[in-house]
């Protein structure tokens, strides 16, 4: 076979060769593209996982704060009618008075906590805490007692708890006005509720939230120094 039968077949396997070469370069291309594209995937699921964690985590607390009472009521059932039935505590019941003030401490400290997580975390879901709250101030008098003698304990929450605690303004003020006349000779106390009063009349609009940011807002301002005499 002379040269010029030759040059045409080697011309014909060289281009196959490219051919074959060039589409295994493409194979190899689109199996890189396809893992990276994967890559990506996973990295903006691993973000959108890191985003949405802090969510989770306080809608975790949230089923925390307001259950983590229920526990403590299967030991002691007989503790439940005080916080789900509106029954008042009475000599001779089998709960002592001691046990059931105790449960109303953890209830109310819950409560308050899932409150200030509310003011503070856009992402906490409060809507469904305030009802539960709602719910508990309302059919439970040993709440009711709890919060008006402890109110000095809870300075961020206790304004948001006496908006679910009540059904009108005129209750929350006349709440306010009685925990004013029953602060005694503690006069930062007694001036605390005397704003807290002047603040709820001055509000025409406002929910258990908005209570709530706004005792956090004022808990983070700083004292103002006493001047000094001249």
């Amino acid at each position: 076979m002379n040269l010029a039968v030759w040059i045409p077949l080697v011309t014909i396997a060289g281009t196959l060769l490219l051919v074959l070469t060039s589409l295994l370069n493409f194979s190899v291309f689109v199996r890189q593209l396809r893992a990276s594209r994967e890559q990506l995937e996973m990295a903006r699921r691993q973000l959108e996982n890191s985003r949405q964690q802090p969510e989770i985590q306080l809608v975790q607390r949230a089923m925390i704060e307001t259950s983590d009472h229920l526990k403590l009521l299967v030991e002691k059932p007989y503790l439940r009618p005080y916080f789900y039935d509106n029954r008042k505590w009475t000599e001779g019941d089998t709960a002592t008075r001691d046990e059931v003030k105790a449960m109303a401490e953890l209830l109310l400290n819950n409560f308050a906590s899932a409150i200030i997580h509310a003011a503070a975390f856009p992402q906490y879901p409060v809507r469904s805490v305030e009802q539960t709250i709602r719910i508990h101030l309302r059919t439970s008098p040993a709440l009711c007692e709890f919060l008006i003698e402890g109110f000095g304990r809870f300075q961020v929450a206790g304004l948001a708890l006496l908006y679910l605690k009540n059904e009108t303004r005129a209750q929350i003020e006349a709440d306010l006005a009685m925990l004013i006349a029953e602060a005694g000779q503690d006069e930062r106390e007694r001036s605390r509720r005397v704003t807290l009063l002047q603040h709820v009349r001055s509000t025409t609009e406002g929910d258990a939230l908005e209570m709530a940011k706004y005792s956090l807002e004022n808990a983070r301002l700083p004292a103002v120094p006493a001047r000094k005499a001249s």
